[in-house]
Formats: C-alpha cells, sequence, structure tokens
C-alpha cells in the first residue's frame, strides 16, 4: 500500500496533499487522519489550491525568473485540522 505524504503547517492546523496523490477529497482525508501526529483529529474546509513550493528558497523583493529557481507549481488538497480530545471533546 503506498502512503500518500501528508505535510502539515508549523501548528499542525493545516494539512496539505497533491492532488495527483489522491483519488479524492475522501482519500485525503483518510490520510490525513492516519498521519496526524494526534492521530483523532477532524479535517474540514477541503479545497483545492495552486500551491508552490521550493527547497532553496526565493530572496525577497527580489525578480527571479521562475527558470533559475527549483520552484515547483502543483495542485494541493489544503485543509484545516483540529484536534479532538479524549471522550470527543476539544483539545483546548
Amino acid at each position: 500500500m503506498k502512503l500518500n505524504n501528508i505535510i502539515f503547517s508549523e501548528d499542525g492546523d493545516v494539512a496539505y496533499g497533491k492532488v495527483s496523490e489522491f483519488i479524492n477529497a475522501d482519500k485525503f482525508i483518510k490520510a490525513v487522519q492516519e498521519q496526524h501526529y494526534q492521530e483523532i483529529c477532524i479535517v474540514e474546509n477541503i479545497k483545492i489550491e495552486t500551491c508552490i513550493s521550493t527547497l532553496e528558497g526565493i530572496g525577497a523583493d527580489m525578480i527571479t525568473p521562475l527558470s533559475s529557481t527549483d520552484v515547483v507549481i502543483e495542485n494541493y488538497f489544503v485543509a484545516d485540522v483540529s484536534e479532538i480530545g479524549i471522550a470527543g471533546k476539544e483539545k483546548e
């Protein structure tokens, strides 16, 4: 079974997954729930957005041709993630 890569924001309250890796939004939700560090979470406000990523980064206040960067442009599922505490109560 292939593990689809989910990327979480630093606070863990937003999840990202490449649209090309998932059959549909339900599969994305399932992967988020399986990979969330607390494991029990609510995934909502799912949308598809075109995102950019780079390992090298791009300098601020610069004009740089896209061809001279390592920028990758892809469509991602983006969703809000909230943890569920014990007995279904949200953590404070």
